[in-house]
């Protein structure tokens, strides 16, 4: 789905308390996957305000994968897998809220994926008939490529 697509859902389910929660908020995914756009962007040689040329979409169990992954190597010092770095000691439960997150997101994702994926595409086919005339984006899909 595309990137924005998954921010204004992510945060609808957060809103509706859809998602496990409990205790200090999990990273959302959407700012995972901006993260994911923003590395791409730098190891292409491109600004934040170059974005605006490509079409981010982002592969959902592939970015839980690596989320999941990066949850594994857990570290105090690593601000990407300590959300409290900086403030507070390293404390494991937290790493424990954020994989049920992941899978509380995981679950709700099967019912709302098929949508998201069909309003992702209306999206982009809308905004191709109405810029006629301009350049295409370039379609990326994140996570893309090996990144931390």
């Amino acid at each position: 789905m595309l990137l924005g697509v998954l921010k204004s859902v992510e945060n609808e389910l957060r809103k509706r308390e859809l998602l496990a929660t409990e205790g200090q908020p999990a990273t959302p995914l959407w700012f995972l996957a901006e993260t994911e756009r923003n590395i791409y962007l730098w190891r292409n040689g491109k600004s934040i305000d170059d974005q605006r040329d490509f079409s981010f979409w982002v592969d959902i169990p592939a970015l839980i994968a690596k989320r999941r992954e990066q949850l594994k190597r857990s570290q105090a010092l690593n601000p990407f897998t300590n959300p409290l770095w900086g403030i507070s000691q390293f404390d494991d439960k937290l790493t424990q809220q954020e994989r049920d997150y992941l899978d509380s997101f995981e679950d709700l994702v099967a019912s709302v994926l098929r949508h998201a994926e069909a309003l992702s595409v209306a999206s982009e086919t809308i905004r191709s008939e109405i810029a006629k005339g301009i350049e295409p984006r370039l379609p990326i899909v994140l996570p893309a490529g090996k990144s931390g």
